[in-house]
């Protein structure tokens, strides 16, 4: 099968998870005999990736809305078209209609009404709407990565059937340690108030005054992370931005893992938490053992730090079950799971 992604960015430029994602999933499907060539953004001298096919297009992200002419001058010798929401996924979406191809879209990040607490009232309304706009098509097949985002995929989409298939993560590099009395939050290098909002951070860090003899962890990088620690709690601590082993390491020695997004495509972090036997609080269900709160509250958050903190046999059996589910979390079920959409579609 001959298969047409098109995807804002790609290795080797990087914006966050969903190139790793989409990098997978497109290695995974050439192992397995299809051609698949990457539509993206970025320098046109590359050509190539690690032995991916890439055609990048010189123009900022965001303006590949418009990118049509493109999509459609190049999508017309293939079988199907994989897009991911975001900028590129509407004019993906006009191009399989006028060629009368199939095209499936993979959900890296749905916000819906969560916008406005991210942008405000004025600006989150615009921002919902064109998301409408762009996810709200009839498309041949719509991936998403948890039950969060179906529910909210199935808000804004009527028109089109909806597949669950968790992502991948690297299993092998993540190990569980002794645990000491910390309690982790992981965001990532561009942490501004926006994104301060999506994850959560706020509750976090009212959440470590009910809890002064634990360690209240915060990975990430940004000027707001800069701003608010200068009034932070002493038993608040800020890592900076953490890869590979150190990250790992911080995993492995924490004993809950709180994920308070508002929204996530997947929620990787809790995939990583899963296997490095963190207890695990989370507004984000990817079908982990473990307490579940809703956004934005503190209350809830302290009750159930509490209830694990007091419980731990309780943790060992939330660990035990996840460390097992965790490994089903492979890039190669994940990968499986497309090619069995994509022959729905041809």
């Amino acid at each position: 099968m001959k298969i047409l992604f098109t995807h804002e960015k790609f290795p080797p430029e990087v914006a966050g998870g969903g190139e790793t994602i989409v990098y997978n999933l497109v290695k995974g499907l050439m192992k397995r005999g299809h051609q698949v060539t990457v539509l993206t953004t970025g320098n046109p001298k590359i050509k190539e990736y690690d032995g991916i096919k890439t055609i990048r297009i010189p123009v900022n992200r965001y303006l590949m809305n418009l990118s049509y002419p493109i999509i459609l001058k190049y999508a017309k010798n293939f079988d199907l078209i994989q897009t991911t929401s975001g900028n590129m996924c509407f004019p993906s979406w006009k191009v399989a209609k006028t060629l009368n191809k199939p095209i499936c879209c993979l959900v890296l990040h749905l916000l819906a009404e969560h916008w406005k607490t991210i942008r405000g009232a004025f600006i989150g309304t615009i921002f919902h709407r064109f998301e409408k706009l762009f996810l709200g098509r009839k498309y041949n097949a719509i991936v998403v990565m948890n039950d969060n985002t179906k529910k909210l995929i199935k808000k804004t989409n009527k028109y089109s059937k909806v597949y669950k298939i968790p992502s991948g993560f690297d299993f092998k590099n993540s190990r569980s340690s002794k645990k000491t009395n910390s309690i982790l939050f992981v965001g990532n290098v561009s942490m501004n108030e926006s994104m301060s909002k999506l994850k959560g951070l706020i509750e976090f860090i009212e959440a470590a005054k009910y809890f002064p003899n634990y360690t209240f962890y915060i990975v990430g990088k940004g000027d707001y992370l800069k701003k608010i620690e200068k009034t932070s709690l002493k038993n608040v601590i800020f890592t900076g931005p953490l890869f590979g082993k150190k990250l790992h390491d911080m995993f492995s020695k924490s004993l809950i893992y709180c994920n308070l997004s508002l929204s996530e495509g997947f929620g990787l972090t809790v995939a990583e938490a899963m296997a490095s036997g963190c207890a695990i609080v989370s507004t984000i269900d990817i079908g982990q053992a473990g307490l579940f709160v809703n956004p934005k509250d503190v209350r809830g958050l302290e009750k159930a730090i509490s209830y694990l903190v007091n419980n731990p046999k309780e943790i060992d059996r939330m660990v035990s079950i996840n460390k097992n589910l965790a490994k089903n979390y492979t890039w190669d079920n994940f990968v499986e799971g497309f090619q069995k959409v994509y022959k729905t579609l041809i």
